[in-house]
């Protein structure tokens, strides 16, 4: 789980960015927990009593403790280097300021969905978050599997079926998106229809692969070419 803290003085911007967060977890099928504050002196108290973290969108302009000095107390009094700061202001002028606290970004007001989306991306890149797991949803619920149980997946019509030494599970979405979540993790796309974990290939032929649990699957056409080279290059890292 990601946790992510916002603080502002203003509810409709605190509001937008939560709102902004949790449509970035929907779509990424990740896991976020959100918390708002409206105040430096509250935020600080929280993290303080040892409320951890991982990420925190802080606005400049905030009255008594203003954001540059949360984050100082944050990074010299409290030592702690490991919670990422991304600030937001409605002004520029700021930069030199806030070099001491060593922030992820900097963040200039009206605050857009793609920006937010560039900075989770950008934190979950850097602190190496989530490599190893494949996120998925079931109903309201977000079900998660360890990359290295997985042996491929398969479409079937609407619905994207995972198969595992444990058997199948079944989920709606699409071959792209399961494409985008396991791009570089050891995953091929063999076919419109199937992408499967390189670990589990026991045998390639120039039309099809078969798995370690027996099962053959087609290479079509278009990724042959693909898989040729992807081969060339599994063999030069042996």
């Amino acid at each position: 789980m990601i946790r992510i803290a916002i603080c502002d003085d203003e509810i409709g911007t605190c509001s937008d960015i939560e709102n902004m967060i949790l449509n970035y977890a929907k779509l990424q099928a990740l896991q976020i927990d959100t918390e708002v504050f409206y105040s430096g002196e509250t935020l600080f108290k929280t993290i303080e009593n040892k409320d951890k973290y991982g990420l925190i969108f802080l606005d400049i302009q905030l009255l008594q403790l203003d954001g540059v000095q949360v984050g100082k107390q944050i990074r010299e009094r409290l030592g702690n280097e490991k919670i990422s700061i991304v600030y937001i202001s409605s002004k520029e002028t700021y930069a030199m300021s806030l070099f001491q606290v060593r922030p992820l970004d900097f963040l200039i007001k009206p605050i857009t969905q793609k920006t937010v989306n560039e900075t989770i991306d950008k934190y979950i890149r850097l602190n190496n978050l989530m490599k190893n797991d494949f996120f998925f949803h079931i109903g309201k619920s977000i079900q998660r599997l360890y990359l290295d149980e997985i042996f491929y997946f398969a479409c079937n019509g609407k619905k994207i079926e995972i198969h595992t030494d444990a058997g199948v599970t079944t989920f709606y979405g699409t071959m792209q998106e399961v494409a985008e979540q396991v791009d570089g993790k050891g995953f091929w796309t063999i076919h419109k229809s199937y992408i499967v974990n390189s670990s589990y290939v026991s045998i390639y032929k120039y039309d099809a692969v078969q798995m370690t649990d027996g099962t053959i699957l087609p290479i079509s056409q278009k990724y042959r070419k693909l898989m040729k080279s992807c081969l060339t290059e599994l063999y030069r890292k042996e």
